[in-house]
């Protein structure tokens, strides 16, 4: 569950990261090429795919697609809670998410 819910994070990081206004919230000095924004768009858009087939195979179609649901609404609040009080905390949330999903 940890992975799946580490997985969702990063893609919608990845995701909100190609917005104009999350970009200048996250990294306020960087500005983005369009190279990178399509980049981290596809980058996105895969692990959103990665962490759905992940949901599938390790807990069937039924259970996984709700697993699914679940994981994904509870990155999309965490990180609209860490975009509006503590941007700067975002990436290393996701670093740290990340770590514990492949220590446990």
């Amino acid at each position: 569950m940890l992975t799946a819910f580490s997985l969702a994070y990063c893609a919608c990081l990845l995701l909100c990261s190609c917005m104009n206004r999350h970009s200048q919230q996250l990294w306020p000095n960087l500005k983005i090429n369009p190279v990178l924004n399509k980049s981290l768009r596809v980058l996105g858009w895969l692990l959103v795919l990665t962490t759905a087939v992940y949901c599938i195979t390790t807990n069937g179609v039924g259970t996984g697609l709700v697993i699914l649901c679940a994981v994904f609404s509870l990155a999309i609040v965490s990180l609209a809670i860490l975009l509006d009080y503590a941007a700067r905390w975002v990436p290393a949330t996701a670093i740290v998410i990340s770590l514990a999903s492949m220590v446990l």
